[in-house]
């Protein structure tokens, strides 16, 4: 089986509810979706984030890096053989990360798909559910958060949030304070700095919030891992490194040397897809950490789904994407608290041709 053509595609779709991080708002999720045909007629489907202005490639840069850079250097080549395409895709334009996710994914579609089996079982078989997920509450007033909490254990049954600190200290005190006199006791808050803290104000902040109560983990609240471990051993919250993640493998080396976190979340775009996760997590698990892993929304969260239920340190909750339309054939969300992997051969999803060329044409 061999390549014959790698075409790409942008795709922007606005959240459901704006993100308000210490980086600014988002109202849109950006990204590249990937289609590589071979000469046996198996189609693989990928996808990958562009982070753009709050941290990496553009979406045109990353089309760009697909179309002129990684599809000369694949036409032709096994798509089973993910190890020599990595290194061919590395050796084509070596940063171009997030494009080699797209790809990566696509390649492990195409395998499963021509074998008949599901990715998590070319990734060592089924040993975790799937990817855990919390629920996720934008930053707003406390009265307004306390509804929406409110509103969302009833109808989803989450005890688990993920919310934004990283403002300033006074600021993000008064306000946690305020939220939880208005939230049960069974409530557990993911805070995440986005390394907005320096360590000074990171201290203040988090062994302050940390005495309210109810915080179950403190996401990248500042930005270095020298910092990071000192905060380690100043709180009895488990910390989750996410910002510094970004290297792959060798960041999660430096992460557990430092001692800096106690938990790693997958942004698996970042790495350049799930081949290079499954070297970090030999790392993480031999350095005794757990991970979460991001499932995103649509070709991502597949690939996600498939790599957590592959994965028995995959123990810790992420949040799926809130977005207002999908490009799949057939809607793909969490079950529970659990996103479950597809069971159909490779990813298990399909995409809506007529949305793809209608999300194309916004372009």
């Amino acid at each position: 089986m061999k390549i014959t053509n790698i075409t790409s595609t942008i795709v922007n779709i606005n959240r459901s509810r704006d993100l308000a991080t210490a980086y600014g708002v988002s109202t849109a999720t950006n990204t590249v979706v990937v289609q590589v045909e071979t000469d046996d007629g198996v189609t693989g489907i990928g996808q990958t984030v562009a982070g753009g202005a709050w941290g990496g490639d553009s979406v045109e840069t990353v089309k760009h890096h697909l179309d002129d850079r990684l599809r000369p250097a694949l036409l032709g080549a096994d798509p089973f053989n993910i190890e020599g395409l990595h290194q061919r895709m590395f050796q084509a334009h070596r940063t171009a990360i997030n494009a080699m996710t797209a790809i990566d994914f696509a390649c492990w579609d195409i395998k499963g798909k021509a074998l008949g089996r599901p990715v998590y079982e070319l990734l060592g078989g089924q040993c975790m559910p799937g990817a855990v997920c919390h629920g996720f509450v934008e930053r707003e007033a406390p009265a307004a958060m306390a509804a929406r909490i409110e509103k969302l254990s009833a109808e989803a049954g989450w005890t688990w949030y993920k919310t934004k600190i990283g403002f300033t200290v006074d600021e993000d005190i008064t306000w946690y304070r305020q939220l939880r006199d208005l939230v049960g006791d069974e409530i557990r808050f993911q805070l995440d700095g986005n390394t907005g803290y320096t360590l000074g104000d990171a201290v203040q902040a988090l062994t302050q919030l940390e005495r309210l109560g109810g915080v179950g983990l403190f996401e990248q609240p500042v930005r270095y891992l020298d910092e990071m471990a000192q905060l380690a051993t100043r709180l009895e919250t488990p910390l989750q490194a996410d910002e510094s993640t970004g290297g792959g493998p060798r960041s999660v080396y430096e992460i557990a040397k430092e001692g800096a976190a106690h938990v790693l979340h997958y942004k698996i775009h970042r790495y350049g897809g799930l081949l290079p996760c499954q070297r970090m997590s030999a790392i993480a698990e031999a350095a005794g950490l757990e991970i979460s892993v991001a499932p995103y929304f649509d070709i991502i969260a597949a690939a996600a789904a498939h790599l957590a239920a592959a994965t028995p340190i995959a123990k810790w909750p992420a949040g799926f994407s809130d977005m207002t339309d999908t490009i799949l054939a057939e809607p793909y969300q969490p079950e529970g608290q659990i996103l479950p992997p597809p069971p159909g051969p490779g990813l298990g999803v399909e995409i809506d041709e007529d949305k793809l060329a209608y999300y194309a044409a916004q372009q």
